[in-house]
């Protein structure tokens, strides 16, 4: 199953990924990158990440702006970052802590 995006969520990010201003950062973060990853210093294909997201008040400023391991499997350096941010599903449960489900109990004849 893939992820699927609203109309509202591709809005969403046509204006913040289209904007002049991070198409010219991302540019010159990949250019001052060299082909290696910020996090691991390996040469893997390269993706432009933002140190404090978008979402939290960040911004497209070059200072903001990484080059990591777009996460092809090789490296592991975008998914431990975000991982890092506490994002994902389990992140929107306020402030209870997150737990794993609990396992359903099996009847074993």
């Amino acid at each position: 199953m893939t992820w699927q995006k609203t109309p509202e969520s591709r809005a969403r990010d046509a204006q913040v990924y289209g904007s002049p201003e991070y198409k010219r950062n991302r540019t010159a973060v990949l250019r001052q990158a060299n082909g290696h990853c910020s996090q691991c210093g390996h040469r893997h294909r390269l993706q432009v990440d933002h140190v404090i997201p978008v979402s939290r008040g960040g911004t497209h400023a070059v200072g903001n702006l990484r080059a990591l391991c777009a996460g092809d499997g090789t490296c592991k350096c975008h998914e431990t970052k975000t991982a890092a941010e506490g994002g994902g599903w389990r992140a929107s449960r306020g402030d209870r802590t997150p737990r794993d489900p609990q396992p359903r109990p099996r009847t074993n004849w």
